[in-house]
């Protein structure tokens, strides 16, 4: 299906907490699970426990978005900027490229 990569990119990022990740981790760089959620106390994120941001990792990281380091028994998670552009970009490609994919023109309108 033509729409399901889009789809995927807009429920991925159509939760707050998942947002809030990639802002953390646009502005820190890389960071632990624990970081995290250190970073989350305080805030209004009703999604901050440990389990809960690992999970939101996981589907940033399938969607490429984040990307996880392994350092001994530590994991690092860093965002992968270019990916998150490489999608933005594919999705306005996708729609530019409308006017030649539907070709049945409407129509004409009269007054």
């Amino acid at each position: 299906m033509k729409y399901a990569p889009y789809i995927y990119l807009f429920k991925c990022l159509s939760h707050r907490s998942r947002l809030r990740l990639m802002e953390l981790l646009a502005a820190h760089g890389e960071m632990t699970v624990s970081e995290i959620v250190a970073a989350f106390q305080g805030e209004e994120i009703e999604d901050r426990d440990p389990s809960t941001i690992s999970r939101n990792l996981t589907i940033l990281r399938q969607q490429g978005f984040v990307t996880p380091r392994r350092e001994g028994q530590t994991k690092y998670y860093s965002l992968n900027i270019a990916k998150v552009e490489e999608a933005f970009a594919d999705f306005l490609r996708f729609l530019r490229e409308a006017k030649t994919r539907l070709k049945t023109p409407l129509a004409s309108r009269s007054s």
